[in-house]
């Protein structure tokens, strides 16, 4: 008895840790599409903070030249009521001159409009938040400073929907690009 109880704790001792489930969220976008599909998601907060993985993936080369400007989406939320092609805001990105370039990216009464943060590691976790004030949308983005874009006149009601990634433009992915992330509120 002594020995199968000593055989037991020895194999306890030496047995592997139970692997921890990856709170990470895999977007995969497939080749050939804009996004994963569509995920109705409301939010409840006047601010959307989460972390974010791009893996090699995110290299990619458009067919037409001047697509390789285009923004894709990352994620964010649309604003006062309206289509996010109305009013909204998101992190945008893009690979270009061989960097993962970080965007905010807004839409406000129609009008898109961006401004570049700055550029990410690859294989790397990034803090994002995206905070709603009453008249700006302001990004943070890990190691940078804060970058802010102004929004129409305060809603008196909000209802906004999450925006998930979204690749393109005028172009689909040209392979699975693979997003992870940790949404964070």
């Amino acid at each position: 008895m002594i020995r199968l109880l000593l055989i037991l704790l020895i194999a306890a001792l030496f047995s592997c840790e139970p692997a921890l489930e990856d709170p990470y969220e895999n977007f995969i976008i497939p080749a050939g599409k804009h996004d994963n599909g569509w995920k109705m998601q409301s939010l409840q907060s006047k601010t959307l903070s989460f972390s974010a993985i791009f893996d090699q993936t995110a290299i990619y080369e458009t067919q037409i030249t001047e697509n390789q400007h285009d923004i894709n989406k990352l994620m964010g939320f649309s604003d006062c009521n309206s289509n996010h092609h109305e009013n909204s805001a998101r992190f945008g990105w893009r690979w270009l001159e061989d960097q993962l370039e970080i965007h905010a990216y807004a839409y406000v009464n129609g009008e898109r409009k961006t401004k570049l943060i700055g550029a990410v590691e690859l294989d790397k976790a990034y803090d994002y938040q995206l905070q709603l004030t009453n008249d700006h949308y302001v990004f943070y983005l890990e190691g940078y400073d804060p970058v802010s874009i102004e929004r129409k006149a305060p809603c008196t009601r909000g209802l906004y929907y999450m925006l998930h990634p979204y690749f393109g433009g005028d172009e689909k992915a040209p392979h699975d690009i693979l997003i992870q992330i940790l949404t964070k509120y």
